[in-house]
């Protein structure tokens, strides 16, 4: 069964990303149902078009706009200073464009992600959508409220690595899942997020590169799946979602000054966090494992990387044992954000502290007025 899929990607870099993604759709027969979304951005090196264009020429479906069509395309939907330049946050125009084009399944990856010989990409992501009881060799983490996915990464040097956005407090061995196998109690789940993972470098945290500069060897062969009270992060890396998903993967506005920090390299997280609460909420699972891309790291300076995750880390801290314990409404994701966003207008002022009393709940509250602007994008692109 084929089912109209877009792969996201926002990019500064040469593209010498796109050439595997294009092998493996072809080797694979998954051109036609297949549409690559390029959100470039002001320092995006004209090889971008180019490329994208070859692309088409070969009769691949590549949709990159230029930075005049990306600002006409917002400026239609009234969103003029909705999705700044210079940022990550461009990636959301190809959300919106997504779910415009009547999406199935979004697969998002960032420019320095690598697609893999050997396996189908897409097949694999496309087990969003499954239900649980149509699953076999997979294992589930349960027991706790934590599955640190890093520990299906064979890392060098060995040592406890975690995944960006992993709370601190979290790492306490008594709130590390056990894993499991499947069982009669899971069936009624349906995978909407589907995690990939990744070889050469590991998502992590610029602590963490800093102190180990960890190098991933190889992946566990066998997926995993979340019992409803345990939690990851989930980035925008390899990560796929199932159509209805996308109401609640608003890729949150980062660059708020917060006690002399200025937050930075957690939207993602927020949004992956955000987007599990309103899966849990609706009986829905995340899987996390195939397909593995090559993490072929662009270019980053580790110390300015630390300066703007910093003030992320402060705030996880206590915003995700939050989301953890709220309790949310509604009978799709659309609702179920919305009503996540109203529960954090309500909550922000309740949030005190380091960063939190340095802008921390002027950001929450500004965060939160974004996912009803963009649900009310996606109303008018598709009511």
């Amino acid at each position: 069964m084929t089912r109209k899929t877009d792969i996201v990607v926002t990019t500064i870099f040469e593209p010498a990303w796109l050439d595997g993604y294009l092998t493996n759709l072809a080797t694979y027969g998954r051109s036609d149902d297949v549409t690559i979304r390029i959100v470039c951005d002001r320092k995006t090196p004209d090889s971008v078009y180019s490329a994208a264009a070859a692309a088409q020429g070969r009769g691949f479906a590549v949709d990159c706009p230029t930075l005049d069509e990306q600002t006409a395309y917002l400026a239609k939907l009234g969103l003029e200073d909705f999705v700044p330049w210079d940022t990550d946050n461009r990636r959301n125009i190809g959300f919106l464009k997504a779910w415009e084009s009547g999406a199935e399944v979004l697969i998002s990856i960032d420019d320095d992600n690598y697609c893999r010989d050997g396996s189908d990409y897409v097949a694999e992501h496309h087990v969003v959508g499954t239900s649980v009881k149509d699953l076999s060799g997979h294992r589930v983490a349960g027991g706790a409220p934590w599955f640190n996915i890093c520990s299906l990464l064979d890392i060098e040097p060995v040592a406890p690595v975690y995944p960006r956005g992993y709370p601190y407090a979290a790492k306490r061995p008594e709130a590390q899942a056990a894993l499991g196998d499947l069982f009669a109690g899971d069936s009624s789940s349906v995978v909407a997020i589907n995690a990939g993972l990744w070889l050469d470098d590991p998502d992590a945290d610029a602590i963490t590169r800093l102190a180990l500069s960890p190098h991933v060897r190889s992946a566990s062969t066998t997926p995993v799946l979340f019992e409803r009270g345990t939690w990851s992060p989930i980035n925008t890396q390899n990560t796929a979602l199932i159509r209805d998903a996308i109401s609640a993967y608003y890729y949150v506005r980062m660059g708020f000054e917060l006690h002399g920090l200025k937050i930075d390299r957690f939207g993602d997280i927020l949004s992956g966090y955000f987007v599990q609460a309103c899966a849990k909420h609706l009986g829905h699972t995340v899987r996390v494992g195939s397909p593995v891309v090559d993490h072929r790291r662009t270019p980053h300076n580790l110390f300015k990387d630390l300066h703007e995750e910093l003030a992320g880390v402060i705030l996880l801290e206590d915003l995700v044992p939050w989301l953890q314990d709220v309790e949310l409404a509604g009978d799709t994701y659309a609702d179920t954000y919305a009503d996540l966003a109203e529960r954090l207008l309500e909550s922000a002022a309740s949030f005190s502290g380091m960063v939190w009393d340095q802008g921390g709940r002027e950001f929450l509250s500004e965060t939160a007025l974004c996912m009803q602007t963009w649900l009310g994008a996606l109303r008018q692109l598709a009511p």
